[in-house]
Formats: structure tokens, C-alpha cells, sequence
């Protein structure tokens, strides 16, 4: 795959683009390119461009448009990912290989049971990282779309976040319908919320406000996963049910 370049504003009507430090440095320290040398980008639009390295009369080395191509099409069903958030680093993971899968939003959240508790700086400072996770893993998958990442929210915002889908799923227990059966059930949708909770599980206050919100409980057809890889394993399934353009 050529190289490729997160430009984070659109080139509209632009023949020139200026790199960041952090970009310049890889391109021209780390794979060692030259002017002239090709590479593709893409923006925070959603469009990709074929671009070649070049030098400005005072000597700044920026990419050159050769070309700019459309937005890519939106996904045939928008796909939200609102993961509780677990210890340690576990939600990088889930962002970088969840952009992978083409989830198109992420909503981390604090449950009651959540035993990650960042602080407002620590919140902050989480968001700018996982910001830049998804523009990785777009940038590397060949991706175009970098997703959403919401601030990290409360089981409120998951709340009223669920009004905005046509689709929610609440992971639970193996008691609850398959995933298979209510995807059955509800074949032409636009939007989907994926609901995740932390290591500890749902308290049973949390379940009940899900289901009142009209929540669909459901369970995967696998043995019992972490909460960092059931959310990841529901995406999958929920994209190749719908197809994926």
C-alpha cells in the first residue's frame, strides 16, 4: 500500500499542503522520501488524494495536490460503539482495531462498575490520544473516514445517545436473545448503538434503565468474552449482517 497521510483540514482549491512536524519528520527522516516522491492522503471529509512531495521557494517541504477524489459513500448502516471504560489501555486497542472494522463512532462511558476513573485533565488528555489511535488505524487500514470520538461520557449521555439510533444493543447474559435473532428482526436500519459495559458487568439498575430505554438485550454466540473483545466481536457481526460497501 503507497504511503499515506492524515491532512487534518480538507484541500480544497489548494495546491499545496503543509505538513506537520510529526508527518515531515516521518516522511523525510523515517522512509527517507524525496521531493517528487508519491503519496496519498486523506482529510477530515472524508476525501483521499494523490499528492507528491515538494519544496516551496523558501525551502518548506509540503505535499502537492496532483489530485483530489470524492468523499467515499457512507457506510450502508452507521455503527456506534458506546464502550464502558475498562482499565488500563484496553481502549486503545478497541479504537484502533474497531476503526478497522468500520465502526463509525465511539462513545467511551463511565459505568457504575468501571474501575478506570480519569479525572477532568486525565479525560482530556485520554481523548486527544485516542483521536490520534483512529487517525492511525484509519491511515494504516486504508480507510478514508477517520470515525467520531466522543468525550468520555456517563451512562446518561448513553441514554440520550440511544435515541438517536434506530438500532440499540446491550450486550448481556446468555439468557437474552441472540445477537442473530434480533439483527433478524430488524433487517432495514440506518443506525446502530453497540452498548458495552466494564469488567464488573451491569449493575442490575443499569439493565433495567437499558431495556426501559428500549434497548434490545442480546447475547453472542461465543464462550464468554472480555469486555475489551465482545464489543470488537459484536461489530463484526453486526457489519457483515448488513453488508459492508
Amino acid at each position: 500500500m503507497p504511503t499515506r497521510i492524515f491532512l487534518s483540514r480538507p484541500a480544497t482549491g489548494d495546491s499545496v499542503v503543509p505538513l506537520d512536524p510529526s508527518t515531515l519528520h516521518y516522511l523525510t527522516r523515517v522512509l527517507r522520501m524525496k521531493e517528487g516522491d508519491r503519496l496519498q492522503g486523506f482529510d477530515t471529509m472524508g476525501a483521499a488524494y494523490d499528492l507528491a512531495l515538494g519544496t516551496l521557494p523558501g525551502g518548506e517541504i509540503v505535499a502537492k495536490v496532483l489530485a483530489r477524489h470524492p468523499a467515499a459513500l457512507p457506510p450502508a448502516v452507521q455503527l456506534t460503539l458506546a464502550q464502558s471504560l475498562p482499565k488500563g489501555p484496553k481502549l486503545d486497542s478497541v479504537l484502533r482495531q474497531g476503526t478497522e472494522m468500520g465502526v463509525t463512532s465511539f462513545l467511551p462511558f463511565l459505568s457504575e462498575r468501571a474501575i478506570s476513573r480519569p479525572d477532568e485533565d486525565g479525560a482530556l488528555h485520554k481523548k486527544d490520544r485516542w483521536e490520534k489511535i483512529a487517525v492511525e488505524a484509519c491511515r494504516q487500514c486504508g480507510r478514508v473516514d477517520v470515525p467520531k470520538i466522543y468525550s468520555l461520557g456517563t451512562w446518561t449521555d448513553v441514554l440520550e445517545g440511544m435515541k438517536l439510533h434506530d438500532l440499540n444493543l446491550f450486550l448481556h447474559e446468555k439468557e437474552a436473545p441472540s445477537l442473530k435473532a434480533v439483527l433478524e428482526a430488524h433487517p432495514a436500519v440506518r443506525s446502530v448503538m453497540l452498548i458495552v459495559g466494564p469488567e464488573g458487568g451491569w449493575t442490575p439498575a443499569e439493565s433495567k434503565d437499558a431495556m426501559e430505554s428500549g434497548a434490545h438485550p442480546v447475547h453472542l454466540p461465543t464462550p464468554v468474552l472480555r469486555c475489551e473483545t465482545a464489543g470488537l466481536a459484536a461489530a463484526a457481526m453486526v457489519r457483515f449482517f448488513y453488508g459492508v460497501r
